[in-house]
């Protein structure tokens, strides 16, 4: 979901407007790919761990524009798919905790799961996998630091839309990623149309997979 900073400077708005714009492009986006594929899952990287570097000023602009998302998609139910928000939350308030979980409730039932995935990184993922095998003393091997990952029970990603331009991975997902498709876009997230994801989605079923084979 790269790009809602040039997108502001370009379009002359706020930084809250283009993270806004951004917010609701990612129901938009997700409501058209579930109703028009087969698809169970979308993983959307709202958030690094790295990105809590940035100026307060953008933090709180960030936690604003959280808000008004959680307050609107939870009395707005225009939507069939749940909402899981990934990652360490320890960096929101108790009232916005408490209104994710309110908000992760709605639709609970749903085989279709939007996970939003703030304050996360790859590769604290994979560390603290390990950590608690550790200290649970538990035999490792492949299964134990699956069931320790913090996408336990979630398929890993068949393909990897980044849009804004730049062709790298940004700590998401390490491990999960490592047979998936990537698709690196000059869109930036904002502007990203349906239009554009049918033409993803299309070049993605025309690629063979042989996973390593």
């Amino acid at each position: 979901m790269d790009g809602n900073n040039r997108w502001s400077k370009k379009n002359n708005k706020k930084h809250y407007d283009a993270y806004l714009a951004g917010a609701n492009k990612l129901i938009k986006v997700s409501k058209y790919i579930f109703d028009t594929q087969d698809v169970k899952y979308i993983s959307a990287f709202a958030l690094s761990k790295n990105n809590l570097k940035r100026s307060s000023t953008i933090i709180s602009t960030l936690k604003n524009v959280l808000k008004f998302f959680i307050d609107n998609y939870s009395n707005n139910l225009e939507y069939n798919f749940q909402i899981i928000f990934k990652g360490d939350k320890s960096f929101l308030s108790s009232y916005l905790l408490n209104n994710i979980n309110r908000l992760e409730s709605i639709n609970k039932d749903s085989k279709k799961k939007l996970l939003i995935y703030m304050n996360y990184s790859g590769q604290d993922d994979v560390i603290n996998s390990f950590k608690k095998i550790n200290s649970s003393k538990i035999k490792f091997n492949k299964k134990n630091f699956l069931r320790n990952l913090i996408t336990k029970n979630i398929p890993n990603p068949d393909l990897l839309i980044r849009t804004g331009g730049y062709q790298r991975i940004s700590d998401f997902m390490l491990y999960q990623l490592s047979f998936t498709e990537l698709i690196f876009t000059k869109i930036l997230w904002p502007d990203l149309t349906n239009k554009s994801i049918d033409k993803f989605i299309l070049s993605f079923n025309k690629t063979e997979r042989k996973f390593g084979i």
